[in-house]
This record gives C-alpha cells, sequence and structure tokens, in this order.
C-alpha cells in the first residue's frame, strides 16, 4: 500500500491501532482473548475500561504493548479534581507497566466558550500522565462541534500539552474526514492525531482514508478485521490525501 506516497503494510497499520474493548458488558474472557489477538497482531495497545487496566497490564507484561488508561470516559462531564483522580488511581496500579492515558475533554465548557477551564482540565490530566512517562491524548468529540470548535479544542489541548489530540469516543457521534485534515492543519506536527469512532462504514477503507487524511493513530475494537482486510484486498492500492 502506498498513502501520500509512503509505503504502509498491515502490520505497521497494526503498530499504530488502540485496540478497543469497551463494551461494558466486557468480561474478564474476553479481556483475555483481546489482550491474545493485540499481542499476536502486534498493535500498539489495548484499551478497556478502568476495571480492566490492571489485568491488561498484567496479560501485556513483557511485550511491549500499552495499557490504555481512559479518563472520564465516554462523556468527560465530571469535575477536573475527579479526572485526576482517577486518572492518578489508574496509573499507580500500572506501577510503571507500559500504558498511555486517553481523556474526554469538558465538551460544554468548550462549546460555553470557557476556554481557561476547558485548557487547564486538560492540563491537569496532563501533568499525571507526563509525570508517570505516559503520552496523554485529548478526545474531543468531533461530532458535537462545529468546524471552529474542532480548531479551537484543538489549540486549547496543544496549549495544555498532549501528545495527541483524538476524534471521538464512539459515544458521541462518528467523526468524518474532514475532521482529521481540520484537526492535522491544526496541530503543530510533534502533536498526533488519533482517529477513532468508526461507526458503520467499512473500516479497512476508513482507516486508509484517516491516515491519508492526517492521523498517526487509530481506535477501533475491529483492529482485527481491518489487518485481515488490509492483508487480503489492499496490499496495491495507492491513496493520496
Amino acid at each position: 500500500m502506498k498513502i501520500n506516497n509512503e509505503a504502509y503494510t498491515a502490520e505497521r497499520i497494526a503498530g499504530m491501532m488502540d485496540f478497543a474493548v469497551l463494551d461494558p458488558a466486557t468480561d474478564e474472557a474476553r479481556i483475555r482473548e483481546v489482550c491474545e489477538l493485540a499481542v499476536k497482531y502486534k498493535v500498539k495497545g489495548v484499551h478497556p475500561n478502568p476495571l480492566w487496566v490492571s489485568l491488561v497490564a498484567d496479560l501485556l507484561d513483557g511485550t511491549g504493548l500499552e495499557a490504555g488508561i481512559p479518563v472520564a470516559f465516554p462523556f468527560g462531564a465530571i469535575p477536573t479534581e475527579l479526572k485526576v483522580a482517577e486518572a492518578e488511581a489508574v496509573v499507580k496500579s500500572l506501577k510503571g507497566r507500559p500504558a498511555c492515558i486517553d481523556m474526554v475533554t469538558s465538551i460544554g465548557k468548550l462549546k460555553g466558550r470557557d476556554y481557561d477551564y476547558y485548557t487547564r482540565d486538560i492540563a491537569e490530566v496532563v501533568k499525571v500522565g507526563h509525570g508517570a512517562g505516559y503520552e496523554v491524548k485529548s478526545i474531543l468529540e468531533v461530532a458535537m462541534l462545529t468546524d471552529e470548535e474542532v480548531a479551537t479544542a484543538c489549540k486549547c489541548a496543544v496549549e495544555a500539552g498532549v501528545d495527541f489530540v483524538k476524534t471521538s469516543t464512539g459515544r458521541g457521534g462518528n467523526p468524518q474526514i474532514k475532521h482529521v485534515k481540520i484537526m492535522r492543519a491544526t496541530v503543530p506536527d510533534n502533536v498526533g492525531v488519533k482517529f477513532a469512532g468508526y461507526g458503520g462504514y467499512n473500516p479497512a477503507q476508513l482507516t486508509l482514508m484517516a491516515i491519508a487524511a492526517g492521523a498517526s493513530r487509530l481506535g477501533t475494537r475491529r483492529a482485527v478485521q481491518i489487518c485481515d482486510e488490509l492483508n487480503q484486498y489492499y496490499q496495491d492500492i495507492e491513496i493520496k490525501g
């Protein structure tokens, strides 16, 4: 595959994937199954709900794969001090094992133009993550925002010190490729863009489109399906963003 004149393989794209397992009905057997698949496909990491983060870290120990820490998932509408407490508690339980934080921003504060609160809210969680040596992603819920608000949210997140801006939780509507382009155009080169919230569209095709638009990380519960389809059907495709 070639995307914007750069070579990609299914294996390379797998290494960009955060394998999501966020269904509230998920049980321990499913967590173990996903972790086995994650190691087999060599994804970036496994992102469960907070209840399962320590188990995921145990199961991935020694593989180099990350345990994803969701903060204020899925709505973000809790006070900053609770976000910080949640992040601190899970970080402490991991004892330095590979992880990252994906936090849901305070969307209502952004829409109400309380940009100081919105930025500080992100920055306080960034302090926790960076203090532990972990990357932090801010989830913007772009489907709820105007294009101008998407750009503003990105600027606030950059000011707060994030490593990635992320489109969605998958619970607040599905992003469009235009959102990825706005995000990539707004944040500096040292800040990544994570595409998540695939919806019902063909996930392999959407993955390629998102990368072409500027995404460097992908969040999906369909990691296995995407990798298998990329290997089977898309090896000779070329895409230009």
